[in-house]
């Protein structure tokens, strides 16, 4: 929501009601997008429906709560954040064209995607611990990437020290024996 009229710098007004969602991981996201639309049939759009911006509002808000809703918080928030748009845009064209409200959906965009403002913190800590995990990783792959090798160096070393050997002690005794 903005507040601010036509040439004032527009400010967002958070509206938790309508940005607080689950995603489909039982998380709850906090979600500020925008939907940018325009009639395709004015006769559609002033006689099939009571109140269009009301019913495209309403109408965006469920399709995006139903495609959060079965989509994790990590895909949302980053992975596949341009999938979530996209499936919302086409569900929510297939509901107001199911309505006849003569509206063409041109954009879904997701503004704003946090975790909610009374959790963010904790929700960093585990991201934080999440990067330090695989950092941690990593750098025991790369010891193991340099280490094993190098193990594996000096074990043909010593089996083939030992079998020289042997091949020595062996042709000892056969030149003794002779």
């Amino acid at each position: 929501r903005t507040v601010g009229g036509a040439g004032h710098a527009a400010t967002l007004r958070d509206v938790p009601e309508e940005s607080l969602m689950l995603t489909g991981d039982q998380n709850i996201i906090d979600i500020d997008y925008m939907v940018q639309w325009r009639i395709k049939s004015a006769r559609d759009f002033l006689f099939n429906i009571r109140d269009p911006e009301a019913t495209v509002k309403l109408a965006s808000e469920s399709a995006i709560r139903e495609v959060v809703g079965q989509t994790t918080l990590e895909d949302t928030l980053a992975r596949n954040r341009t999938a979530v748009e996209e499936k919302t845009k086409a569900l929510l064209q297939h509901i107001l064209d199911q309505y006849g409200a003569g509206v063409f959906i041109a954009e879904v965009k997701m503004q704003k995607v946090d975790p909610p403002q009374t959790v963010i913190d904790a929700f960093n800590d585990v991201q934080r611990a999440k990067q330090d995990r695989e950092r941690q990783q990593n750098e025991a792959q790369a010891y193991a990437n340099d280490i094993i090798p190098k193990a594996k160096g000096q074990s043909q070393i010593i089996v083939q020290g030992a079998t020289a050997y042997r091949e020595q002690l062996i042709k000892e005794a056969e030149g003794e024996a002779k």
